[in-house]
């Protein structure tokens, strides 16, 4: 069945009725937001859209909002939740993998392999953000709003692999101390290391694989020393944005809800479908697929190479589920506590088919 253009142009106007009408009724409200680097595509892609332009035009120019990159004010990652925390600025938006030693609850979402798509990613956060709405708040006095991921986060090699089992006896830098833990128990040696050192250490074989985003990893220019992509995600890079409670909680209701609104509805999906196109032209790209299009994660463009994609046999998967389950949650548990425990266990827990045992 054809559906004129003009119905759905009509219907597309209907549907902003309410919302126009909503808007008028907003108070005049101004915001400070402080978000990612300047140059990342979340910064450019999701977070300045979003406050520039999507925020101004559905409130008719009632709420606004001063949205400033990180990298303008010299301020580091981990730093965010504090800022947040402080007032510094109203909203504040950056990366859960930086604050991890914040809050256990930060861990929870995105454990060394625990989720291996990001359609389970997505559930796994769903049902968890209760928790965290209530935790965020009492521990770390801000209120969140949103989440979602920057991509998935595989193993690059500069010497030839097969299967997991080729990892054994293998260097492998890594960058959480629960991918430390996933690696050893896979038979590799973990070894911590930045970003911008791992190109040259794989070049003199100082290490042998790295973990990191397989879109981040191609801007990097890693295509050029490593040969082999594993298709092993051991985690997603997930990005929050919260607001200073004592702010959030000043505002009037109606503004509440609409932030909370254009959130969920225009600023998660926009982001969630970031990651869903950088995590797979990542992996294109990186191993010379024809589906490969370097400019879908501009403004960083891809480049086009011919690394060897190993992916995961039905068997490897288990195996991993099953490491996972052994090596990696009993960390995460202690330093949960029991009822953290048990709240993860009757939501992610749920998802991941995965029940932890509140006394390890």
């Amino acid at each position: 069945m054809q559906i004129s253009h003009k119905f759905v142009a009509a219907a597309a106007i209907v549907g902003l009725l309410p919302l126009a009408g909503f808007a008028q009724d907003l108070p005049k409200t101004e915001l400070s937001v402080i978000g990612s680097p300047v140059n990342s595509p979340n910064w450019t892609n999701v977070l300045q859209p979003f406050w520039n332009e999507t925020i101004p035009a559905d409130s008719n120019g009632q709420v606004t909002a001063d949205a400033v990159s990180m990298t303008d004010l010299g301020v580091k990652g981990p730093e965010l939740m504090r800022l947040a925390a402080s007032g510094v600025a109203d909203i504040i938006a950056g990366s859960t993998t930086l604050i991890s030693g914040e809050l256990a609850e930060n861990d929870s979402i995105d454990l060394a392999g625990l989720a291996q798509d990001i359609d389970t990613l997505q559930q796994v956060i769903e049902v968890y953000r209760p928790v965290l709405e209530e935790r965020y708040r009492e521990r770390l006095d801000v209120v969140p709003l949103g989440f979602w991921p920057t991509g998935a986060q595989v193993l690059w090699c500069a010497t030839p692999v097969t299967s997991l089992d080729d990892l054994t006896g293998k260097k492998v830098r890594v960058f959480s101390t629960t991918t430390s833990s996933l690696t050893a128990a896979l038979g590799a040696t973990p070894v911590t290391m930045a970003f911008n050192e791992v190109v040259p250490a794989l070049q003199r074989g100082v290490i042998d694989c790295a973990f990191t985003g397989s879109n981040s990893g191609n801007n990097a220019k890693w295509t050029d020393v490593a040969t082999h992509l594993v298709d092993l995600t051991v985690g997603w890079g997930v990005n929050f944005i919260v607001a200073n409670s004592t702010t959030w909680d000043g505002l009037d209701p109606a503004v509440q809800e609409f932030l909370r609104t254009e959130i969920r509805e225009k600023l998660e999906p926009v982001g969630w479908e970031m990651a869903r196109v950088a995590t797979q032209q990542g992996i294109w790209c990186s191993v010379g697929d024809d589906r490969c299009e370097p400019e879908a994660t501009a403004p960083r463009n891809l480049t086009k190479s011919d690394l060897t994609l190993v992916e995961l046999t039905d068997a490897e998967n288990e195996h991993l589920r099953a490491i996972v389950a052994e090596n990696v949650m009993p960390e995460f548990t202690q330093a949960c506590g029991a009822d953290c425990v048990q709240r993860w266990n009757e939501t992610v827990g749920e998802v991941v088919d995965i029940e932890l045992d509140p006394a390890r």
